[in-house]
């Protein structure tokens, strides 16, 4: 009698077609599963690479930022900087500055280089009847 109560209840049997079907969906799902984390993990690469360029950069700044400040700690260079910047003369010396030209100066080179050009003896002016002679090579 068991038998044929186990009998009743007993799963029909399927084709190969929806185990190939639930097998497939069984995949998709495991591989949409591993599409976040693969995304995430790109990203991540490529923002570490992003990082690690503007570490670099950092650390070149840093390097000529301690030069400079090893420069502005030494004696002999602030001296020279003050000297080119503010003019510092120690007692003793004599200063000696150099005035650009003024305007007036400056128009004045200007029109002596434009009289300088004019005196450039200028050709002759166009001869039509030359200029056709020598186009047909008879001049």
């Amino acid at each position: 009698m068991k038998a044929l109560a186990l009998a009743r209840f007993r799963m029909p049997r399927m084709g190969i077609g929806p185990q190939v079907v639930i097998t497939v969906l069984v995949l998709s799902l495991l591989g949409a599963m591993a599409i976040e984390p693969t995304r995430q993990l790109i990203e991540q690469r490529e923002r570490i690479s992003t990082m690690a360029a503007d570490l670099q950069e950092i650390e070149r700044s840093n390097h000529r930022l301690s030069a400079r400040i090893e420069r502005l700690q030494d004696p002999d260079f602030l001296e020279q900087r003050a000297r080119e910047q503010i003019g510092l003369v120690r007692p003793g010396e004599t200063a000696i500055v150099v005035m650009p030209p003024s305007k007036r100066m400056a128009t004045r080179s200007t029109s002596k280089e434009r009289s300088a050009e004019q005196r450039i003896p200028r050709p002759e002016p166009f001869n039509f009847f030359e200029g056709f002679l020598n186009f047909v090579g008879l001049l």
